[in-house]
């Protein structure tokens, strides 16, 4: 093995040379040390947060947008869907639009509420569960959540009493509609949502009895005192305890007006 001295020095000089020389490596090899030893952990914990996304990747599935979730929606018991407007111009294309003959329409009778539609599925008939389903619904959305109130009364009618020709003289704004004939009354419909989640369908809102049949993992509330956006972020906190990733405001697009509280 070759040794490099310098000549000019004596050999204990040189010695004290090759000893500062190896302090100085093992120095700089101990912070070498470190550096991977940190690295290594940097990565773990990469591995570890990449698994975690996976999980909840998996959980939610991106699936494509359907035409009714432009508006309010859910499907009852017996998988009827219901949709209903989420303000003057959606109220508006859904009466006209998308009402048909043989479906039924709802309204709770109150001022502020968005027209609530079912729709009629070929060889089924609407039950008394169904109904009622709507009614809720329908009641859920309307200004008496915002209120306070907590139950209010429902109407439904056939779509043929449900017209855009006003009285001689008047005139109807954008998404107001007459309503005509005999009305049939589903009374004090409580107020109350379950919000849940079902990897097939997505983010579903509507009444418990609805919503339990599509999936287990759903939160229910009525009226109360805490603000739509505290609601919002609770709720993103306790799908993610059931690995699933929602966000704010895809929570806040199903939340009825005003405030709530958990049940």
């Amino acid at each position: 093995m070759d040794v490099e001295i310098y000549y000019n020095l004596s050999a204990g000089k040189n010695a004290g040379v090759k000893y500062s020389l190896r302090n100085k490596y093992r120095q700089k090899l101990k912070g070498l040390e470190r550096a991977i030893a940190t690295t290594n952990e940097k990565l773990t914990d990469i591995e570890k947060n990449n698994k975690t996304v996976a999980r909840s990747v998996v959980v939610k599935q991106i699936t494509e947008k359907k035409w009714f979730e432009k508006f309010r929606w859910f499907f009852t018991t017996n998988g009827f869907l219901v949709i209903g407007g989420k303000d003057a111009k959606n109220n508006e294309l859904l009466v006209k639009k998308y009402m048909t003959d043989n479906d039924l329409y709802f309204h709770a009778d109150i001022h502020g509420a968005p027209h609530v539609i079912m729709k009629y599925q070929e060889g089924q008939d609407f039950k008394d569960v169904d109904k009622e389903e709507c009614a809720i619904f329908a009641a859920s959305y309307s200004s008496a959540w915002k209120s306070l109130i907590y139950s209010v009364d429902v109407y439904s009618v056939l779509p043929d009493q449900v017209s855009k020709s006003a009285n001689s003289g008047e005139s109807l704004g954008t998404g107001a509609f007459v309503i005509k004939g005999k009305r049939e009354y589903f009374r004090k419909n409580e107020l109350r949502l379950a919000i849940g989640y079902d990897n097939h369908i997505g983010l579903l809102a509507g009444p418990a009895t609805a919503v339990k049949t599509k999936t287990k993992i759903f939160f229910e509330i009525i009226p109360g005192d805490l603000k739509k956006s505290d609601i919002a972020n609770r709720l993103v906190s306790e799908f993610a305890k059931k690995s699933i990733v929602l966000s704010a405001d895809e929570l806040l697009a199903v939340l009825p007006t005003g405030d709530s509280k958990f049940v």
